[in-house]
């Protein structure tokens, strides 16, 4: 088969008609990429040196279901929060004390646990997830994952990304409680 390249047409690609058009990090949805991660709340801190974190989009789709018709009626769709997935472990490695980092990992366990177990956003910082914008994230669930080394405990997490809020109510100079 010879295809003839002579006359094929070449077309403009097609530009945003919109200025506020963002690729923020689209196109590492869904994909599982290697970051080092930091949560801080309130003075106190985490880190992780690596984990690997994949980031999805969630959508907030307000659907009717219609007497008679097949399918439903889609009537509000707007960007909902990203769901974070974190898989990471926590160790005893120490380079100055080698006995300690056969250890099974309990205090930096509780640590973890610690922060994991806040009823509030947390603050995060990973370079990975500014691509996404994401600065603050509330754990929805956590794991811990059996594994055959007796220094290292592997953990998984379900993270939603927080954008903080202020809610204004404006009194009506006529009404009163």
């Amino acid at each position: 088969m010879v295809f003839d390249f002579v006359n094929v047409r070449t077309y403009k690609p097609l530009e945003p008609a919109s200025l506020d058009f963002k690729f923020e990090g689209s196109e590492h949805y869904g994909v599982p990429t290697l970051t080092s991660l930091a949560f801080q709340y309130k003075g106190k801190r985490i880190e992780f040196v690596e984990c690997i974190a994949t980031v999805n989009m969630e959508r907030n789709i307000v659907t009717t279901p219609m007497e008679g018709r097949d399918g439903t009626i889609k009537e509000y769709i707007s960007e909902g929060d990203y769901t974070i997935q974190i898989d990471g472990a926590v160790t005893n490695y120490s380079e100055t004390d080698p006995e300690k980092s056969r250890d099974y990992p309990v205090e930096k366990l509780q640590e973890l646990l610690s922060f994991l177990k806040i009823k509030d956003s947390l603050e995060v910082q990973s370079d990975y997830l500014t691509l996404f914008g994401i600065k603050s994230v509330v754990v929805k669930s956590y794991g811990m994952l059996q594994e055959t080394h007796s220094n290292r405990q592997a953990f998984q997490l379900q993270l939603l990304s927080d954008t903080p809020y202020e809610i204004k109510i404006k009194q009506d100079a006529g009404f009163s409680f």
